[in-house]
């Protein structure tokens, strides 16, 4: 019988202060493709720094659990918890950029231009599964804190994080092919929306992942394997195309952001 060497092991846990204070300057954002602020007249895209952001994340959905239910991963009980998932989720992933979302006071007077030094945190939204290879991307990890909800917040967001992806180059995107929406087959709230930004459904790939322990999943564990104790999640896909963007759904989008 032949033998094989075979010495992979998983990368280190990452210490729980990681990153905390490193500067924003010296942050690696470790992202396939290159980082930018995005901004549209209202809100504010800021890659996520750990010295910056860490703290904001934890005290907002520490009163916030709720928006995370659909998410695969736990909700944060500490600060060593924000940081980890910051280095393991998004940091250590090149495919995985992740914005902190900034807009103006949900009590700014209409017509009133607010500076965005003076903008307040409203949530979270990543770009995310970038293949550099065959020019994907999606908008990923979407979490808007409740009092932005049904507001213009998740609109401007996710349009900004669209034209990133699929606007040309001379336009200042990137020029992608696909820009994909994945969520879970029980959330349909967030199906809704990818259908009001004009995403095409595609179908479902069943039995996906495996969430922790406590979360809603649309199946059971595999008893008597390595995590049966963790539900199983559906995936629902959509997606619009570059040439459907160019046709329809860019239009579509600025008239959705001009609206709110």
């Amino acid at each position: 019988m032949s033998a094989y060497v075979n010495k992979y092991s998983g990368p280190a846990p990452p210490p729980r202060d990681i990153h905390l204070n490193t500067s924003p300057e010296a942050y690696d954002l470790n992202y396939v493709f290159e980082p930018k602020n995005l901004k549209s007249d209202k809100v504010e895209l800021r890659p996520i720094i750990p010295s910056l952001h860490a703290q904001l994340i934890l005290d907002s959905y520490t009163k916030s659990p709720e928006v995370l239910r659909y998410l695969g991963f736990a909700p944060f009980k500490d600060l060593g918890d924000v940081l980890v998932w910051i280095e393991n989720t998004c940091r250590r992933a090149p495919d995985t950029l992740m914005h902190a979302i900034f807009t103006q006071p949900l009590s700014t007077p209409a017509g009133t231009n607010v500076d965005p030094k003076d903008y307040v945190f409203a949530g979270i939204i990543g770009m995310i599964a970038a293949n550099y290879q065959a020019m994907i991307c999606e908008p990923g990890y979407i979490m808007i804190l409740p009092e932005f909800h049904r507001t213009h917040v998740q609109t401007h967001a996710t349009g900004l994080v669209m034209h990133r992806i699929l606007d040309h180059p001379s336009q200042g995107g990137l020029g992608l092919r696909r820009c994909q929406w994945i969520t879970t087959t029980l959330n349909i709230p967030s199906q809704n929306a990818a259908k009001r930004l004009g995403y095409q459904h595609e179908g479902v790939l069943r039995c996906m992942r495996v969430l922790p322990p406590g979360k809603e999943g649309a199946r059971d564990g595999r008893p008597d394997v390595r995590q049966s104790d963790g539900k199983v999640r559906d995936d629902w896909y959509a997606s619009v195309t570059w040439y459907e963007w160019e046709e329809s759904v860019r239009d579509h989008i600025d008239k959705l952001m001009n609206r709110q």
